[in-house]
């Protein structure tokens, strides 16, 4: 029987593929994650640029030209018929009407005829999670360093696995997966007990007092607070996608209230004064004069507005990538897998930095 098993592994490489596949997909979406994290924690702690809720809005307004795409979509259905295609595979009348009502979206977008899946109101929930989450991980940048922040939001493998088992109740798992976990989570703990004593904090050589301590906890704690967050919104997103299967409206919706609640709500509240800054730089692009952004800065530490441009730039395209992609690994894999990979993540941030 052993033999018989190795055989059919030996003579089924597409099997071996998918594997493989499985793998390079998930460290893609981990050095993406990382790459954008690296420019993030970059603009924080070299340029000063202290707006995380503006760069990941930024994010959300790009993803949000995904409803344009729905709206396309919407307009050619009701130009050529939504379920023509259904009257060819089934012969019962009844059947076909049962079946056109299943398949046709139940709510609709707010103030327009646009369908949905899913209530624009649990968009509007899963948009904010994600936006704290974000702000939350990018917040801990000024607190500790970006290869302790990004361990520690990875170690979100844990809460996927307990959410996931209430979300999805058939799901469960094998030893072999639980030790896999356990392992992941261990290395987690003893990286962050060789970083307390090394004492590693955002650029601090040492802990030099009680302060600086305090102030690297803090950081590791948000990291922690988002990481759950993290791994509450992939089992959710994971639900959602493979419920509805239309990926494009998940991140369009998600695109739009994230936008909407970020620049209205949060930006407002939290960042007025330095995005004012921020667009007051900008207009030093073009002569390529450096501009003091943090008006507490050294007289020799100036901001060369270019660098900034070309890092926002990086952040934003590495991370609608990080988002796009996410939705397709979900659409087809667990959200179990997907935090399983990203626990590369510290090593990419180590070669980053």
């Amino acid at each position: 029987a052993d033999s018989s098993t190795c055989a059919n592994n030996s003579s089924n490489p597409s099997k071996n593929r998918s594997g493989w596949s499985v793998i390079l997909f998930g460290q893609t979406i981990a050095l993406a994650l990382s790459c954008s994290n690296a420019a993030s924690s970059t603009l924080e702690n070299n340029y000063r640029i202290r707006v995380p809720t503006f760069l990941t809005g930024l994010v959300y307004f790009v993803l949000s030209f995904h409803l344009a795409f729905l709206f396309w979509r919407h307009r050619t259905r009701q130009k050529y018929g939504n379920y023509e295609m259904i009257e060819e595979y089934l012969d019962t009348p009844s059947l076909r009407e049962s079946m056109a009502k299943m398949m046709r979206p139940r709510h609709k977008f707010p103030f327009t005829t646009l369908p949905l899946h899913t209530p624009w109101h649990t968009y509007l929930l899963l948009s904010i999670m994600d936006v704290e989450a974000n702000y939350l991980a990018m917040l801990s940048f000024q607190h500790t360093s970006l290869s302790s922040s990004m361990l520690l939001t990875s170690l979100s493998a844990l809460s996927t696995v307990l959410l996931r088992r209430i979300v999805f109740r058939k799901t469960s798992y094998g030893r072999t997966q639980m030790l896999g976990i356990f392992t992941c989570l261990v290395g987690g703990c003893m990286w962050l007990r060789e970083e307390f004593y090394r004492g590693d904090a955002g650029g601090a050589d040492v802990y030099s007092n009680e302060e600086s301590q305090m102030h690297a906890i803090r950081g590791d704690l948000l990291a922690l607070s988002a990481a759950f967050l993290y791994g509450l919104n992939d089992v959710l997103a994971e639900y959602f996608v493979k419920a509805n299967n239309d990926r494009v409206e998940y991140l369009g919706m998600l695109g739009f209230f994230g936008a909407m609640f970020s620049f209205c709500v949060q930006v407002p509240l939290l960042e007025k004064d330095r995005v004012q800054k921020l667009f007051v730089g900008l207009l030093y692009v073009q002569d390529d004069i450096s501009f003091d952004y943090d008006d507490n800065a050294d007289d020799d530490e100036s901001t060369s507005m270019r660098g900034v441009m070309f890092l926002l730039a990086c952040f934003i395209v590495l991370l609608c990538f990080f988002y796009m992609s996410v939705m397709k690994f979900l659409s087809v894999y667990d959200s179990t897998i997907l935090n399983l990979s990203l626990q590369s993540c510290p090593l990419w941030a180590v070669v980053l930095t």
